[in-house]
């Protein structure tokens, strides 16, 4: 009897934990948030999309998280080092989303 409760309790599906948003997502929405305010129109394209890509990374992982205690984006030389590591992820997100969307793409014929 006992190892039958055993087996059910091992069976019954465990709920996921949820740890939050990742550090590097939160810097680099932020980062993004602000480079999305620039006056510049390029810089404000690039700011809007990657907030996007980092605010649904946010949410998968943490839907409940309220991005408006996210805070500031840091200055100076922390700055420039989340910029980095921000760009290199989105570059990464590219290369994949571009892998799966040939994957994707109908054969063509040959003529």
């Amino acid at each position: 009897m006992v190892s039958l409760l055993l087996a059910a309790l091992l069976a019954a599906p465990q709920p996921i934990a949820r740890t939050g948003p990742a550090p590097l997502d939160l810097g680099c929405f932020r980062l993004m948030a602000d480079f999305a305010e620039d006056p510049d129109p390029r810089v404000q394209s690039v700011g809007r999309m990657g907030a996007q890509y980092f605010l649904g990374r946010i949410d998968a992982a943490a839907p409940s998280f309220d991005i408006e205690t996210a805070g500031e984006a840091p200055t100076g030389a922390a700055r420039t080092a989340l910029l980095s590591r921000c760009g290199e992820e989105m570059q990464r997100a590219g290369h994949d989303f571009r892998a799966i969307g040939r994957t994707l793409e109908p054969a063509r014929p040959t003529t």
